[in-house]
Protein backbone atom coordinates (compact mmCIF):
# COMPACT_ATOMS: atom_id res chain seq x y z
CA UNK A 1 0.00 0.00 0.00
CA UNK A 2 1.36 3.50 -0.81
CA UNK A 3 2.53 5.82 1.97
CA UNK A 4 -0.34 7.75 3.53
CA UNK A 5 -0.43 11.53 3.58
CA UNK A 6 -0.69 13.24 6.95
CA UNK A 7 -4.20 14.31 5.96
CA UNK A 8 -5.28 10.73 5.23
CA UNK A 9 -3.69 9.43 8.42
CA UNK A 10 -5.54 12.15 10.36
CA UNK A 11 -8.83 11.25 8.67
CA UNK A 12 -8.36 7.63 9.61
CA UNK A 13 -7.49 8.48 13.21
CA UNK A 14 -10.60 10.67 13.53
CA UNK A 15 -12.76 7.84 12.18
CA UNK A 16 -11.24 5.35 14.63
CA UNK A 17 -11.63 7.81 17.53
CA UNK A 18 -15.25 8.47 16.60
CA UNK A 19 -16.02 4.75 16.52
CA UNK A 20 -14.28 4.13 19.85
CA UNK A 21 -16.12 7.06 21.42
CA UNK A 22 -19.45 5.81 20.14
CA UNK A 23 -18.86 2.35 21.64
CA UNK A 24 -17.74 3.81 24.96
CA UNK A 25 -20.67 6.24 25.16
CA UNK A 26 -23.05 3.33 24.71
CA UNK A 27 -21.45 1.62 27.71
CA UNK A 28 -19.27 -0.84 25.81
CA UNK A 29 -15.59 -1.39 25.36
CA UNK A 30 -13.32 -2.62 22.61
CA UNK A 31 -11.62 -5.97 22.43
CA UNK A 32 -7.82 -5.37 22.41
CA UNK A 33 -7.61 -6.89 18.92
CA UNK A 34 -9.77 -4.03 17.62
CA UNK A 35 -7.16 -1.55 18.87
CA UNK A 36 -4.47 -3.51 17.04
CA UNK A 37 -6.49 -3.53 13.81
CA UNK A 38 -7.30 0.17 14.17
CA UNK A 39 -3.60 1.02 14.65
CA UNK A 40 -2.69 -0.96 11.52
CA UNK A 41 -5.40 0.92 9.60
CA UNK A 42 -4.19 4.34 10.78
CA UNK A 43 -0.61 3.38 9.91
CA UNK A 44 -1.69 2.50 6.36
CA UNK A 45 -1.18 -1.24 6.60
CA UNK A 46 -4.88 -1.88 5.83
CA UNK A 47 -7.13 -0.25 3.23
CA UNK A 48 -10.63 0.91 4.17
CA UNK A 49 -12.13 -2.35 2.90
CA UNK A 50 -9.48 -4.54 4.53
CA UNK A 51 -9.99 -2.72 7.84
CA UNK A 52 -13.74 -3.22 7.82
CA UNK A 53 -13.42 -6.86 6.82
CA UNK A 54 -10.83 -7.51 9.55
CA UNK A 55 -13.04 -5.84 12.18
CA UNK A 56 -16.06 -7.87 11.06
CA UNK A 57 -14.05 -11.11 11.09
CA UNK A 58 -12.88 -10.37 14.63
CA UNK A 59 -16.39 -9.45 15.79
CA UNK A 60 -17.78 -12.67 14.35
CA UNK A 61 -15.14 -14.68 16.24
CA UNK A 62 -16.08 -13.28 19.65
CA UNK A 63 -18.51 -15.16 21.88
CA UNK A 64 -21.96 -13.60 22.13
CA UNK A 65 -22.43 -11.40 25.16
CA UNK A 66 -25.14 -9.63 27.01
CA UNK A 67 -26.22 -6.21 25.73
CA UNK A 68 -24.49 -3.44 27.65
CA UNK A 69 -27.36 -0.99 27.37
CA UNK A 70 -31.07 -0.91 26.89
CA UNK A 71 -32.51 0.33 23.65
CA UNK A 72 -35.68 2.35 23.53
CA UNK A 73 -38.26 2.82 20.84
CA UNK A 74 -39.06 6.42 21.76
CA UNK A 75 -37.56 9.40 23.51
CA UNK A 76 -40.34 9.29 26.11
CA UNK A 77 -39.50 5.67 26.93
CA UNK A 78 -35.85 6.63 27.49
CA UNK A 79 -36.80 9.55 29.75
CA UNK A 80 -39.03 7.30 31.87
CA UNK A 81 -36.16 4.81 32.29
CA UNK A 82 -33.76 7.56 33.40
CA UNK A 83 -36.27 8.85 35.96
CA UNK A 84 -36.79 5.34 37.33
Amino acid sequence: MPELSDQERSRRQRAVDFGRGSVELSGGGLDPEFDTLNARYVAGELSDNEHIEALLDRARSLPPGEPVQEYFTSFEEAIKAVRA
